[in-house]
């Protein structure tokens, strides 16, 4: 085999060399994402808003396309949808939090008994496990919820209170909304018109694409929650279990946490009724979890999202882990629409490709 300088080279230059390639490749891409990590951290108070403000725009951005369809002027529809948008989610947030805070201690007492229980039920009940060995598993659970508890009340005290800020006291997050409200269409078209010529519809695509599964995934996420809330948590208080509101209020929270939040929550849920109402009770509600969170991600999600937004599970978890020990709850929050926007862009980059070649095949 001869390559085009001239020289022959085996199969294995051959391997070796393009392992060298790819190798090269990647290896940059990592340098570039550290580089582009590195630099975050240090606008962090930047970005984090603005990206809060992009998500907002794409939950009220179709309000204010809908008045204006009815013929309100640009102005009044977005100053309407802003402080009606702005008061009704403060409200929602600033109530679920509330609930879930002043049920915070008990519920926290209720998984301590919870841990007792399940000790009882593994040495004494029909898995009949060695008790040294649970005993150990126990105090350490135990242990943990009783060292912690204090800082779990107030770390979700101070993450809430930090979120709460950044959506409705940050001035950039309401000042950076109100242009994305009123033209952001224009702010993007702007945008992209400093860009070459031959570039310049493919990136204007790229982000109108990335902007409409926006749209979809805050719709759905949004509607996700509020269902997932409603029926587990009229479930709950039909059955009478005790903390039904901040079981309630956890699973509206933990439905902006996909498939995490959806399944830590429903696991609490169901050991609260295990240790407080019986078996009987806590198989019911573990129906209930189930059948709510298939109808969900089987009904609701593929409805609202479509194709354009859709992002497989695994993806989504380790998404939504790393964001998580990258930034903590913010980050775990904006994961996954950081994983929405790349995968369009390389979508839209990719037909581009695919476009062309076919069309340079066709001359």
């Amino acid at each position: 085999m001869i390559d085009s300088s001239g020289n022959n080279r085996t199969g294995a230059e051959r391997g070796f060399a393009l392992v060298a390639t790819w190798s090269m490749r990647w290896l940059l891409i990592a340098l570039a994402l550290w580089a582009l990590v590195e630099v975050g951290k240090q606008v962090t108070g930047i970005l984090v808003p603005v990206a809060i403000a992009v998500l907002l725009a794409a939950l009220l951005g179709p309000a204010v396309r809908q008045l204006r369809g009815w013929g309100w002027p640009r102005w009044l529809a977005t100053v309407t949808v802003l402080l009606g948008g702005l008061a009704l989610v403060g409200g929602v947030i600033g109530f679920v939090v509330a609930s879930f805070l002043s049920g915070l201690p008990d519920l926290l007492g209720q998984l301590s008994t919870v841990v007792r229980s399940l000790y009882d039920w593994a040495v004494h009940g029909p898995l009949g496990l060695a008790p040294e060995r649970i005993g150990k598993l126990q105090q350490e659970a135990l242990g943990w919820l009783q060292q912690n508890r204090q800082q779990l009340t107030q770390g979700v005290m101070s993450t809430v209170f930090t979120l709460g800020s950044l959506l409705s006291g940050s001035l950039l997050v309401v000042f950076s909304l109100v242009f994305f409200l009123y033209e952001g269409e224009r702010m993007w078209s702007r945008t992209c018109g400093v860009l070459p010529e031959r570039h310049r519809e493919r990136v204007a695509g790229a982000g109108r694409d990335v902007f409409r599964s926006l749209i979809a995934y805050t719709r759905a996420t949004t509607v996700v929650a509020i269902a997932d809330a409603t029926g587990i948590g009229v479930g709950l208080f039909v059955l009478g279990v005790p903390l039904a509101g901040p079981l309630t209020a956890l699973v509206f929270l933990g439905g902006f946490l996909p498939v995490l939040g959806a399944l830590i929550s429903g696991v609490v849920a169901v050991l609260i009724t295990l240790v407080t109402k019986g078996l009987v009770t806590a198989a019911i509600v573990l129906a209930l979890v189930v059948v709510v969170q298939q109808l969900e991600g089987n009904v609701l999600q593929p409805w609202l999202i479509g194709d354009a937004a859709r992002v497989h599970p695994l993806i989504i978890v380790l998404a939504v882990t790393a964001g998580g020990l990258v930034a903590g709850v913010v980050g775990a929050l904006l994961a996954v629409p950081l994983v929405i926007t790349v995968r369009c862009v390389f979508v839209a980059l990719v037909s581009h490709e695919a476009s062309g070649q076919r069309s340079s095949e066709g001359e």
